[in-house]
């Protein structure tokens, strides 16, 4: 196996584990928003601060799990994994 192939396999492991990472922490988040969100619980009730601040959180990992899954992709078609 060629060093090459090894480092890009090596690359791809750690691309795969942040993006787990990633996926955990979305899940979260938007679980917590759309607790916070509660349509039974009375409008004034919001977090506001919190909603923001977990929105803004939410889009951007969103954005940085996209572009792990396109590295991943590249590396997969490299190492010609389906």
């Amino acid at each position: 196996m060629s060093q090459e192939r090894l480092i890009w396999q090596g690359q791809r492991q750690e691309k795969l584990q942040e993006a787990k990472r990633l996926e955990l922490s979305i899940s979260g988040l938007r679980h917590s928003i759309r607790s916070e969100l509660n349509p039974h619980v009375p409008i004034s009730d919001i977090n506001q601060d919190l909603v923001q601040e977990q929105a803004f959180e939410i889009c951007d990992k969103l954005i940085r799990y996209q572009a792990l899954c396109r590295e991943i992709k590249a590396l997969n078609d490299s190492l010609g994994i389906r």
